[in-house]
């Protein structure tokens, strides 16, 4: 059987178009997990969020109390102490965007020091390239741009009494 030479160079072309993408497939991941660090940026901003009410909680109360549902309603009212600080006007609780549970929170002492959630993928070393915000709680959250060398649960420090800034 004789092929031409176009048949040849086309087939060729092909093979390396498949080569190409078979690799670029591998290499990236890709579509399923750009969707896990799709999700895993709408955590990091909900932790980021969460972090923050905390924060607002706590300046105008204290001590974050056990039972979280008294801080979601003292910031579900706008005339809320909590509400009237600056950058707490729009604060929330919110939940892992994924599997609508809380974050974990970490006691030492009967203080609230960690927020933990758990993220499906690893985070690259310069992770303030890719967060989805503005870094909004820096001085509440002071770690929050850094690299996570693994996937699982990951805790970030929480400074409650820092700067709440935008």
């Amino acid at each position: 059987m004789v092929f031409s030479q176009h048949t040849i160079y086309g087939g060729a072309l092909v093979a390396v178009i498949v080569a190409a993408s078979i690799a670029g497939i591998a290499i990236t991941g890709g579509p399923g997990e750009a969707r896990r660090e799709r999700e895993d940026q709408a955590r990091l901003q909900a932790v980021s969020a969460t972090a923050l009410t905390l924060a607002c909680y706590y300046q105008a109360h204290g001590d974050i109390p056990e039972d979280l549902s008294i801080v979601e309603e003292e910031m579900s009212h706008a005339t809320a102490s909590a509400r009237q600080q600056d950058y707490c006007t729009t604060a929330e609780m919110r939940k892992d965007p994924f599997t609508e549970q809380p974050f974990r929170l970490v006691r030492e002492g009967g203080k609230v020091t960690h927020i933990c959630a758990d993220f499906a993928t690893t985070a690259p070393e310069d992770v303030t390239s890719i967060l989805p915000f503005p870094i909004a709680t820096n001085s509440i959250v002071p770690d929050i741009a850094a690299p996570r060398p693994t996937a699982g649960e990951h805790c970030f420090e929480l400074n409650l009494s820092g700067k709440l800034t935008y």
